[in-house]
């Protein structure tokens, strides 16, 4: 029974010769249309030939990795990329969509991101998987359906700056409604669960219903007062800064610059952030924005943190091992703006600076948060908690007096560049 059901959902039987078997099993007719009802808006999706790719044991290239080679799409690496509206984009067969796949060194093998352009009118295949995923609308303007059984569907509106999660497993459908193409930019843990469970049928023709995450709820998908809850994390704001500060949590953001921002200054001067929890997931994303003439604090966590850059511009300077930047046996600078993607490696020294004349605003979502958070892998919690306490105690934190002066010097020469004045105090 199983080993049909698979095959129907995978469009490799008819849903004649489905019905005609299940009947020589015993079933009634009534028992096999309700079957073929419940999977309809799933059965007949042409599938891609890689479902059927075989993977290579004992290989330095992860199932992941030869998945996304396997699935006909552009696979866009290294450390960062200067626009993600700009990389190139092939027709993806699995979604019905031009796209491409985005695997970052720093993600390490935890998360990876894809990016969807949807021409006006046209809808993704529906698909559903075993991972979790946060979707940021870069451009345009659409609806998304989502069910576990048709009968019970759910549809909400998005448009650019919206932020949503698919709840984990359900059946979804993208549709551009608007007149311009629709970008949309996809952040999940497919990476860590492919190399885990190394099974696709598992990831993507699974029929266990997570009612935990989502129980068809009239109001998942709509951002009222009672989702705003909890409290803010010690990876974001420091001692005595929390009190006052409240957790997203939901299905939708419809727009994530009407988000009330809280200071937080414990991660840099003049700074203000929020975090967002959405459909129950492990994964966590949070904004974070700060002033004309300022720059974070440095600090380290484990990988997996993708950096999406949202307004103004600026750079963010890598380096490993030492506190001290010129101490660092590696070094790399990512110039950013409005489109820039970057992930730090694990536990490499990081540090974001604004040389525009515009505050600067970005978006990072993790593998893992803090409403659910794990020790694995320096992931969410562990190393992310030590964000705001200096190293000198234990932390992952290099406070202003203790970082490399190089660093001041380098800011405001850049500063000069665009004719901008710093607003950084004096080291103390």
């Amino acid at each position: 029974m199983k080993r049909l059901l698979a095959k129907l959902v995978k469009g490799r039987i008819s849903r004649r010769d489905f019905a005609n078997r299940i009947m020589k099993l015993g079933f009634g007719a009534l028992t096999v249309e309700s079957i073929l009802d419940t999977v309809a808006r799933g059965a007949d999706v042409p599938k891609p030939a890689s479902e059927d790719f075989t993977f290579e044991p004992y290989s330095n290239r992860t199932f992941f990795e030869q998945w996304s080679g396997a699935e006909g799409v552009p696979v866009h690496t290294g450390y960062h990329i200067p626009n993600v509206r700009a990389v190139e984009l092939k027709p993806w067969r699995r979604f019905g969509v031009p796209g491409a796949i985005l695997d970052l060194t720093g993600a390490e093998g935890t998360d990876a991101a894809y990016v969807l352009d949807l021409a006006p009118g046209q809808s993704t295949l529906p698909m559903r998987g075993m991972f979790e995923e946060s979707i940021f609308v870069l451009d345009g303007q659409g609806e998304t359906s989502v069910w576990h059984e048709p009968a019970n569907t759910r549809s909400f509106k998005w448009s650019k700056r919206s932020l949503f999660s698919p709840p984990l497993n359900v059946w979804r459908v993208h549709k551009n409604t608007g007149t311009a193409p629709a970008k949309l930019i996809s952040f999940h843990d497919l990476p860590l669960m492919m190399d885990l469970m190394h099974n696709l049928d598992f990831l993507f023709n699974n029929e266990f219903v997570f009612r935990d995450r989502y129980n068809d709820e009239p109001d998942f998908f709509i951002l009222n007062p009672a989702k705003f809850k909890g409290q803010g994390s010690a990876a974001t704001f420091g001692e005595g800064e929390r009190e006052n500060v409240r957790l997203v949590e939901g299905g939708l953001v419809p727009d994530i610059n009407t988000l009330q921002l809280y200071t937080s200054t414990a991660r840099g001067l003049a700074n203000r952030s929020v975090e967002m929890v959405l459909s129950n997931n492990t994964m966590q994303t949070h904004l974070s924005q700060f002033d004309v003439g300022t720059y974070k604090r440095a600090h380290r966590h484990g990988p997996g943190s993708h950096v999406l850059s949202l307004e103004g511009v600026g750079y963010t300077l890598f380096w490993t091992e030492q506190a001290k930047y010129s101490d660092g046996r590696q070094h790399i600078r990512a110039d950013w703006k409005d489109g820039t993607l970057f992930v730090p490696p694990d536990r490499w020294y990081h540090q974001h600076f604004n040389t525009g004349g515009e505050s600067a605003k970005y978006m990072a979502t993790e593998w893992v948060g803090q409403k659910f958070w794990s020790k694995a892998i320096g992931g969410g919690g562990r190393t992310h908690r030590l964000n705001t306490i200096s190293y000198r105690f234990g932390g992952n934190m290099v406070d202003y007096p203790d970082e490399d002066p190089a660093v001041r010097a380098l800011f405001e020469e850049e500063l000069k560049k665009n004719g901008v004045a710093s607003k950084m105090p004096s080291k103390k």
